[in-house]
């Protein structure tokens, strides 16, 4: 597995994340893009995601769900995490960004957690990508409440799982 690398910025409110794939740009932006593709990777180890809505243009969101499916996680276990991201800018095969929440099944926004800003960049690299995934919150204390709640973990193993899904389709046969 490639290294992710986690960087706060000095205003303490944004959070780098970057990492090389083994795959050429259009297949991670597919990944990223394609709600097929994206429901096969998207969450941390253990959990399942259920894309309820897609609509990937600008104004545009995605809906879903992670669901904990693993039983060893124990408390985890069967619970339900919905989250909704309004597209607000993209730019084919190069970057996206988003603006995403906390929300309920039904897709309302719950104003009690952060909201962030963020946008993925794709570089390609001799056939690898460089992603570069950019994310603002609001105050330095928003973004330590996601950390607080296991975000670096569950985006790393959200990136781990890409990879192996990338790998997947290089050694699968055509």
């Amino acid at each position: 597995m490639n290294e992710t690398v986690f960087s706060i910025a000095d205003d303490k409110k944004t959070l780098r994340v970057e990492r090389l794939f083994p795959a050429g740009k259009a297949r991670v932006w597919d990944a990223y893009t394609k709600p097929e593709i994206l429901s096969q990777w998207w969450g941390p180890k253990g959990w399942e995601t259920e894309i309820a809505h897609f609509d990937f243009t600008v104004g545009g969101y995605w809906h879903y769900c992670m669901r904990c499916v693993d039983k060893a996680q124990g408390d985890f276990y069967g619970m339900e995490s919905w989250g909704k991201g309004t597209y607000t800018a993209i730019s084919a095969k190069d970057s996206l960004s988003y603006d995403d929440a906390f929300c309920n099944e039904s897709a309302e926004i719950n104003a009690d957690m952060p909201i962030s800003s963020t946008t993925v960049t794709f570089v390609e690299e001799n056939g690898q990508t460089r992603l570069i995934s950019t994310t603002s919150y609001a105050s330095e204390e928003a973004l330590q409440q996601v950390l607080a709640m296991g975000m670096e973990e569950g985006f790393k193993q959200t990136l781990d799982n890409l990879e192996e899904l990338l790998l997947a389709e290089a050694n699968s046969p055509s």
